[in-house]
């Protein structure tokens, strides 16, 4: 949620500047949390929140990897079948699953 690591740079200031916006990424989250009268730790949250982020990143990834599979077989075994009705399917597909429950996620 933080994304503290996660950009590269071979120059000092950038790598500062990195640890200086994942700083106030969690000044922000506490005054979220502060504002809101949530008293007690924030491990807690931080956990749940990082945790919810990393299932939704890796059901994205997932759902990247079966999206290019049906491109890439539909592709292969049907030749007759239009690519646009394909990324059609896609995206109703997509939109039902979004339908099926909203994922309310903070990202600071």
């Amino acid at each position: 949620m933080l994304y503290m690591g996660k950009e590269q740079s071979k120059t000092f200031d950038a790598v500062i500047a990195s640890h200086s916006i994942v700083m106030l990424r969690y000044l922000l989250l506490v005054y979220i949390i502060n504002k809101s009268r949530i008293f007690g730790p924030i491990g807690p949250l931080f956990r749940e929140i990082s945790e919810e982020q990393t299932f939704l990143f890796m059901a994205e990834k997932m759902w990247s990897y079966v999206k290019e599979l049906i491109i890439k077989s539909s592709q292969i075994l049907c030749h007759e079948i239009d690519p646009d009705t394909v990324m059609h399917i896609i995206d109703i597909t997509e939109n039902y699953i979004l339908a099926q429950g909203s994922f309310v996620t903070a990202k600071l």
